[in-house]
């Protein structure tokens, strides 16, 4: 193994840890989480407009996420283990925000987020916290692949 590559992923562990601050800090704002910053916005809409789940449902989800977060980033940044577990539990919570990204994009935000500040607040998140990360993971994915035996 090369030596950029655990460093790799120890830079993956550590972003995925700062994002879960920035998640965990979202969910403990005063007065409940304000909407048009969470990362994870789209698993309230799914939940919302598909389930018709309210927020004793919505709220736990939401903090599950979270929690994963810190797993996951913990266990890439100290043993630099479980990057595809990472990279396909990402990608299924990351869906949910992909759809709400196109909600508001085709319908403008209907009654969730109707203006365009909305819709690009929301692609940098989702930019940030799924595509960045995501991307980082697969590349150390094929990178390790690519090494001779």
């Amino acid at each position: 193994m090369g030596k950029a590559e655990p460093k790799r992923q120890r830079f993956l562990g550590a972003y995925l840890l700062g994002l879960c601050l920035y998640q965990i800090g979202i969910y403990r704002w005063p007065g409940g989480p304000p909407f048009i910053l969470d990362p994870r916005a789209g698993i309230p809409v799914l939940l919302i407009n598909h389930f018709a789940f309210d927020n004793k449902v919505i709220y736990p989800v939401e903090w599950i996420t979270a929690t994963w977060l810190v797993l996951v980033g913990a266990m890439i940044f100290f043993r630099g283990r479980f990057l595809k577990t990472y990279l396909i539990s990402e990608l299924v919570l990351a869906a949910p925000t992909a759809y709400y990204i196109r909600v508001l994009a085709t319908r403008h935000g209907g009654d969730f987020a109707p203006g365009f500040k909305d819709l690009l607040l929301t692609t940098f998140l989702f930019l940030v916290f799924s595509v960045a990360p995501a991307g980082l993971a697969a590349w150390c994915i094929w990178r390790a692949k690519q090494r001779p035996a």
